[in-house]
């Protein structure tokens, strides 16, 4: 009898730690995800621009964990493209991920991936999954879907309502970095540089509706920042910026 209890015993930890989930994921607008969360990604159509989705992903656990990414179509507008980048970057026609990342126990991986869209001048939303799991535990996994916007360039409707920020310039960025924007007739924008931890380093009003912002960098540490395009003093649009001093 005490043997057939601790068979039970050991077969449900084996199976509580089987589904136990160790990975999150982190959008720098969205903060921390749900599981299959969807989010939105919106970006000016142009034949040879590209929309960028970032994310972290969050390691939980107390033991490193190798990771694989993979991607899978929920809708694609026809004529466009994409890949993704986990670690290397692959074509368009990879779904998996080659080689595992290990992302170490209790820390957060804030470099290694990036959603990239490629309207190819064909305006509409595709929606991508991108998906993560332990390699050696395929079970601990957590996903989220990437809709991706491609609004047509040069409609009286882009210029109304639509707000964009360029992804910053030059990359990796020195003393200087720059951004081109956008914000609809009439409203206040701001920018805002944070750092990893969420902590504002930079700030900076807009003048006028469009044009160029510039920031003077050269004493932030080297690492990864997000630049967020606020209007009326609310957030619209993050981009992605690496300094390398």
């Amino acid at each position: 009898m005490k043997k057939n209890i601790l068979v039970t015993c050991f077969f449900t930890l084996t199976v509580i730690l089987g589904f136990s989930q160790s990975l999150a994921l982190y959008d720098s607008t969205a903060g921390q995800l749900v599981n299959n969360a969807t989010i939105w990604k919106s970006g000016i159509n142009s034949a040879d621009g590209e929309i960028v989705q970032h994310l972290a992903l969050i390691n939980s656990s107390a033991n490193d964990i190798p990771v694989m990414a993979k991607k899978t179509y929920i809708s694609i507008v026809s004529g466009s493209s994409n890949l993704f980048c986990w670690g290397l970057c692959f074509g368009p026609d990879t779904f998996l991920s080659g080689d595992a990342i290990t992302v170490a126990a209790g820390t957060t991986n804030w470099l290694d991936f990036s959603g990239h869209y490629l309207p190819a001048g064909v305006a509409g939303a595709s929606t991508v999954r991108y998906t993560f799991f332990a390699e050696r535990n395929p079970g601990d996994s957590v996903c989220v879907n990437v809709v991706y916007m491609a609004f047509p360039l040069g409609t009286e409707e882009l210029n109304a309502n639509v707000s964009s920020l360029s992804n910053a310039y030059p990359s990796p960025a020195k003393d200087q970095v720059n951004f081109n924007y956008s914000i609809p007739a009439g409203s206040r924008g701001n920018v805002i540089v944070r750092n990893v931890l969420g902590s504002s380093v930079r700030e900076a009003a807009l003048p006028s509706t469009n044009g160029k912002v510039s920031l003077q960098i050269a004493d932030l540490k080297d690492g990864i920042y997000f630049t967020s395009l606020l209007v009326n003093g609310n957030l619209v649009l993050t981009r992605k910026m690496v300094v390398r001093n």
